[in-house]
């Protein structure tokens, strides 16, 4: 799958631009605050349906605008699709395919399958389970249409009983038949989700630890496990709600469930967050998002579009030049990369095969490009 083109229109610092990419290699280069994220994060935008980088649309919006407007062509096996994302302030928001508006945009995902990594991804090895999670939800809901209705089934239920948790707590009142009811449904997806996350884990391991070492030049003993907050059927997690209750009622809060489920990284039966190297740390993390690509890849049954926004930054020569001769393979697509320093780049692209065109970037304007 390609992404042949984008235009944006008052999207961030972008006034009115577009351009016209390489179905292989495509280098966006420009000094910091110029606007190459926020084209890499357009394209995720359109397959996505939100921003990778904003958690509110009205921050994309450039400065003195009211609107933006994002315009991208894309192509898989054979046919074209005109996409277009449309936010107007304060919050209205629709998406077109085709001149045809998307009522549920939960139907787009996994239609124009992405793969971003940023530097923001430190997360996944620094911060709480939460970013691990999202981690896998991403992956998997583009691959399996039902496992984002049945997640955002989940996140609904998981915010009702909540609620409820609260008001027995404040009232000191039982409501034991709602809370039956709850556990009830949460229990039954907790089985569907959990199974879905087991089997993504299991499918991408061996290759994690293929990709990991080809990255880092190494032979280094890797492994990637998912931690289930409960492993089990259905009525081990109606267990689980009903022996946390007391301490749930007391927090207001569901303490336990697939909402607390994890991921481990390890080096050498360690884990990375604690002795990794910067290098180290880095190599698992595209480890474990080109894992993911490959997943998608065999789930949607096409390429996503590989989006690689300033990685390379204090990375060793060694690694920049192993990522980008694995990604010259045919196992890989269309891919994007931004970078502050052109040369780092340039002098590595001759020496592979994909076809590929070069940006530069300046105040949101697309300055030159090449082929």
């Amino acid at each position: 799958m390609l992404i042949e083109s984008i235009e944006l229109t008052n999207f961030k610092n972008y006034e009115r631009s577009s351009a016209t990419f390489s179905s292989g290699f495509n280098i966006i280069t420009g000094n910091n605050g110029q606007g190459k994220t926020n084209m890499l994060d357009g394209i995720y935008l359109l397959c996505m349906t939100k921003s990778y980088f904003q958690y509110s649309e009205k921050n994309l919006v450039r400065f003195d605008e009211d609107f933006f407007r994002i315009d991208g062509y894309f192509s898989r096996k054979g046919t074209r699709n005109r996409v277009v994302c449309k936010y107007k302030l304060p919050g209205s928001k629709s998406i077109s395919i085709d001149d045809k508006d998307v009522k549920k945009y939960s139907s787009v995902i996994g239609r124009f399958p992405a793969v971003i990594i940023a530097p923001g991804d430190i997360n996944l090895i620094e911060e709480g389970s939460e970013e691990r999670r999202k981690y896998l939800d991403i992956a998997i809901c583009q691959g399996n249409s039902s496992y984002l209705e049945e997640l955002n089934k989940y996140n609904k239920l998981l915010k009702q009983r909540n609620s409820l948790l609260k008001k027995i707590n404040s009232e000191q009142r039982n409501q034991d038949e709602l809370l039956d009811f709850f556990n009830e449904e949460m229990a039954i997806i907790s089985v569907s989700v959990q199974s879905a996350r087991k089997k993504f884990a299991e499918e991408i391991e061996e290759g994690y630890n293929d990709i990991y070492n080809k990255i880092s030049g190494g032979n280094e003993a890797v492994s990637f496990k998912y931690l289930p907050d409960c492993d089990g059927d259905k009525d081990a997690f109606i267990r689980l709600y009903q022996q946390n209750l007391k301490k749930d009622i007391i927090l207001e809060r569901t303490t336990h469930g697939i909402h607390k489920d994890d991921i481990e990284f390890m080096l050498e039966g360690q884990p990375v967050k604690r002795v990794g190297s910067q290098g180290q740390i880095k190599s698992t993390i595209f480890a474990a998002k080109l894992s993911q690509y490959n997943w998608i890849k065999k789930a949607a049954g096409t390429k996503p579009i590989l989006l690689l926004d300033d990685i390379f930054d204090k990375l060793d020569h060694l690694r920049v030049t192993s990522l980008l001769k694995l990604l010259d393979s045919e196992e890989y697509g269309q891919v994007f990369i931004t970078d502050t320093y052109s040369e780092r780049i340039t002098s590595i692209i001759p020496q592979l095969q994909k076809n590929f065109a070069s940006f530069q970037i300046n105040k949101g304007n697309i300055l030159t490009h090449g082929k």
